[in-house]
């Protein structure tokens, strides 16, 4: 069983047992944000589920296009209705996404009242190394690591896989391209006050996680006690899962004020501010 089968049976779970849907799977529409290549995507829709997908990128040729489509960057917005998905998902997507300004209120419109929004996404403490080039602490050091940090492990040999083959000074040069333009890490603490001023709520399921991650970690943690300690950890330093519901009343106003106030630390943290 290869990772987005699991990712994909995971979300099966938790869009029943987290997001309370008791409906057949072909009457529970599902967006799959940051959806890439479409393998996800596709596995969802192997198990019942009538999913669309949309990325900043154009969609691959061999998908749909009425179900994938590009995302407008000028103004952001995603490419769907207002109030048409029960279920918005996304997987290691929210870590690149650079402007949580502007997708957390377009993934609650696109909500259904009633629906939510399930994220997985790695810590920004995230153990033993940055999970996309693989240099250890790079994360930590977000958003300021030094080049001489790259350069170091780059010098010595390193090398993520999409940096094979390339001499140390390639190798340095890529990972910070990657780094500053690539990544956008957001501490716990922001993702709670972006989502509080968004939807009005947040949760972390951190022991259904433990409970159903398909991962090494959680197949450990599962054989130990204190789940709800294990299942914080693993948010900080490994893999979290973030749950928001937008309130079934359709007329809630999102205030835009506290979305802004709650940003700013994140624009801070990109050198916007």
């Amino acid at each position: 069983m290869d990772d987005s089968t699991n990712t994909a049976n995971f979300f099966d779970l938790a869009i029943e047992r987290i997001g309370g849907y008791k409906s057949p799977r072909d009457q529970i529409r599902i967006l799959d944000f940051g959806a890439g290549s479409g393998r996800i995507a596709k596995e969802m829709s192997n198990l019942g589920y009538d999913v669309f997908g949309c990325d900043i990128i154009a969609p691959p040729p061999d998908m749909d296009p009425r179900k994938s489509r590009q995302i407008q960057q000028n103004p952001y917005r995603l490419p769907y209705d207002d109030a048409m998905f029960d279920i918005v998902m996304s997987t290691s997507v929210l870590e690149h996404a650079r402007n949580p300004e502007e997708y957390m209120p377009e993934m609650r419109r696109v909500l259904k009242p009633g629906g939510a929004a399930m994220h997985l996404l790695p810590g920004k403490w995230y153990l033993p190394y940055e999970p996309h080039i693989l240099v250890p602490l790079a994360n930590y050091f977000y958003p300021n690591c030094p080049t001489w940090w790259f350069a170091m492990f780059a010098f010595f040999g390193h090398r993520a896989p999409g940096e094979k083959g390339m001499n140390w000074r390639e190798t340095t040069q890529a990972y910070r391209q990657y780094y500053d333009t690539g990544l956008f890490y957001l501490s716990t603490a922001q993702y709670e006050k972006l989502s509080t001023a968004t939807f009005g709520n947040y949760e972390w399921p951190m022991e259904f996680y433990i409970d159903h991650a398909g991962g090494g970690v959680g197949r450990i943690c599962r054989k130990l006690p204190f789940k709800k300690l294990l299942g914080k950890l693993s948010r900080e330093i490994r893999m979290g899962f973030l749950v928001q519901r937008k309130n079934t009343s359709s007329n809630i106003i999102v205030p835009t004020e506290g979305i802004e106030e709650a940003t700013r630390a994140s624009l801070i943290a990109r050198g916007a501010g």
